[in-house]
């Protein structure tokens, strides 16, 4: 420790008392563009300042990044949504991202400068907002959006550590959601077989495609012949309109062979498209998707949604999500036997872990026929 009057080496800092009392201690920090700022520290001691100082060389040894001193979390955020993240997610991932930003976060710390924001204001900003009545779902897609913006944050080298990654946000509460039985799938489907867009349900309910990817088929993803589609794209509503977007991931595009039921489905779909397109002659615009309104044009996602819970009601079932469809799907295959990593790859999952812990739901049913089968065993016992 050097004394009051002792010279510190270069490198060192400088510590000296105000004419107030309160103790400096300065450093130049190396910045990335090989200059060096002036970087000060206060505190109440002198003791106080010289730990800070030591911490402050051990961080410009190992290279840390000095955080900015005047960049809000305002003008931060909105530099970010417009110039960082809208180039590398989806449409509606970075909607979700703008909402959380600009309806939670600008509001609640916006203000707050990038470089001082701490963890326990970011613990405290979301309890606020969930003793306000904010769901727990959605103050974890806030915290989620902090995250990810000041881990890009850290990754320009704008801030030294990202506080939001060492708040723990209570994990909502998880849903058990019980998709449609294979009898009400017989059901849903026996009641549409009339429809326009039979077919539609038809491939939702055997292949276990996600809605934007079924809306988003082409005739020329589709072989007839041979009896297989490709899943190349999703059909998405953004600020655009509908767009003809890639997959959700990589592993999303694939191959997938048609069962007899979904081949006689697309193949009766096709026939019937064509009568429609030569009803409307030159109204009918050829746009190339299987699956249209009435008058050719592409179907939005959100109407595809409310038309499957309408045909639920008309057919007496219980109003679930569309997408319990794929998570009935990969339930039947599962309890068919059907190998995990089989069913991986039919629903197009990045990691065998989504297959098995998301989409594999068991039904009282099954859960009442293993305990019956140990039930047996004790019996035979005893």
């Amino acid at each position: 420790m050097s004394g009051p009057g002792k010279r510190r080496r270069n490198g060192e800092g400088t510590i000296y008392q105000r004419k107030d009392g309160r103790w400096v201690a300065e450093l130049y920090y190396p910045q990335p563009d090989g200059t060096r700022r002036r970087k000060p520290v206060y505190g109440k001691t002198r003791t106080e300042v010289e730990d800070k100082l030591a911490e402050l060389r051990k961080h410009a040894q190992q290279g840390v990044p000095l955080a900015s001193g005047t960049l809000t979390l305002n003008a931060y955020l909105t530099e970010w949504l417009t110039e960082v993240v809208s180039k590398r997610v989806r449409p509606n991932t970075l909607e979700t991202y703008r909402i959380m930003v600009e309806q939670y976060l600008l509001p609640g710390i916006g203000r707050r400068k990038l470089g001082k924001l701490n963890v326990r204001e970011v613990r405290q900003f979301l309890d606020g907002l969930a003793k306000r009545g904010t769901g727990a779902r959605t103050v974890q897609y806030v915290h989620t959006t902090l995250r990810v913006a000041l881990e890009d944050a850290m990754r320009e080298e704008i801030i030294s550590r990202n506080v939001a990654r060492l708040v723990r946000v209570p994990a909502p509460p998880k849903q058990e959601r019980q998709p449609l039985t294979v009898e009400q799938v017989k059901a849903l489907l026996r009641h549409t077989r009339d429809y326009r867009l039979y077919a539609l349900f038809v491939v939702l309910a055997l292949l276990g495609l996600r809605r934007s990817e079924a809306l988003a088929l082409r005739w020329d993803d589709v072989d007839l012949t041979n009896g297989v589609l490709r899943v190349s794209a999703s059909l998405q509503r953004t600020v655009a309109g509908l767009e003809r977007l890639p997959t959700k991931t990589r592993r999303s595009v694939r191959t997938v062979p048609l069962p007899a039921l979904v081949l006689r489905a697309l193949r009766d779909h096709w026939y019937q498209t064509l009568v429609e397109r030569i009803d409307l002659d030159d109204r009918h615009p050829d746009s190339g998707y299987v699956f249209t309104t009435s008058i050719g044009t592409p179907i939005d996602p959100r109407n595809c949604s409310r038309l499957f819970r309408e045909m639920c009601t008309d057919a007496g079932l219980p109003t679930v999500r569309l997408h319990d469809l794929r998570h009935g799907c990969a339930s039947v295959l599962l309890q068919l036997a059907v190998p995990p990593r089989t069913v991986m790859e039919i629903l197009g999952h990045s990691t065998l872990e989504m297959t098995m812990n998301t989409y594999a739901h068991v039904s009282l049913d099954d859960k009442r026929s293993a305990l019956d089968k140990i039930g047996a065993v004790m019996a035979d016992e005893s």
